[in-house]
């Protein structure tokens, strides 16, 4: 798990507990009840965390001291309505007033899914994806990037060239390339750089889903924008084994003229 510390944000739980944040439905069938595999984006710059799941009593507690930048998961979710509750560390979740989120999260069966907290429209929210784990070819990766940001359409570059050349916010946009280091820069549609979500020089494992979410606001300081990082395995299409070799055709011996015996 990776932690990104940010300066505390008050402002931010003062939000969230004025609202009923909603987490949607996710899209996937309900053909088999069994677990689905959730992760946690906690992409929101504020205060830590704990996160209850089915109830409020301590055992029910899924998350301790969750940090702003922070990804945890996989968590096996069971099929069906699973009641959620968010309170600041340490925070008596069955107090009504300390439920940062108090939501009921309807869970698919059989999904691999992250739910990230974002921004937008200035208040903070939640936000669900399905994680793609098809395969990809042998030495090679997916990345994907996720505009969770309150931030206009970006374009992303890669090595100086327009890769992902309209992304909105809530969208997502993958390209699966040759494990190896790549220079990603992200700017506005217009061109104008956004330096805090430019990583620069990234180094692109092979067998992996790289997945980068922009998070924050571009016009409020109080969620200064930055990035989150989630990486997650895939499998891979082994390469083709090379053709044998073609059998060399038989030779024909060269006929050998008979040479009579001299005697004498």
């Amino acid at each position: 798990m990776t932690t990104i510390r940010r300066r505390p944000l008050v402002v931010a739980f003062a939000l969230l507990a004025a609202i009923a944040v909603a987490i949607p439905t996710f899209g996937v069938g309900r053909a088999s009840a069994v677990d689905s595999q959730v992760y946690i984006v906690h992409g929101i710059p504020g205060v830590p965390v704990d996160v209850y799941a089915g109830g409020t009593a301590e055992a029910n507690r899924i998350l301790t001291d969750f940090q702003p930048g922070a990804t945890a998961g996989p968590l096996p979710i069971p099929e069906g309505p699973l009641p959620v509750v968010v309170v600041a560390t340490g925070d008596d979740p069955t107090v009504p007033a300390n439920q940062v989120i108090d939501q009921t999260l309807d869970v698919p069966g059989g999904a691999d899914l992250s739910v990230v907290a974002n921004v937008q429209g200035g208040t903070p929210n939640l936000q669900a994806f399905a994680n793609d784990l098809s395969e990809v070819a042998e030495g090679s990766s997916r990345v994907t990037v996720r505009h969770t940001a309150d931030a206009p359409a970006v374009q992303v570059l890669v090595n100086g060239e327009v890769a992902i050349p309209d992304l909105a916010p809530g969208a997502q946009a993958s390209a699966v390339l040759p494990a190896g280091t790549y220079d990603i820069a992200v700017q506005l549609t217009d061109g104008t750089p956004l330096p805090a979500l430019s990583p620069g020089s990234v180094e692109i494992p092979a067998a992996k889903n790289v997945i980068v979410y922009a998070v924050g606001s571009a016009s409020n300081v109080d969620f200064p924008l930055g990035l989150v990082q989630q990486v997650l395995d895939v499998p891979v299409t082994p390469a083709p084994a090379p053709a044998p070799a073609p059998a060399p055709a038989p030779s024909h011996a060269a006929p050998v003229a008979a040479v009579p015996s001299v005697t004498g």
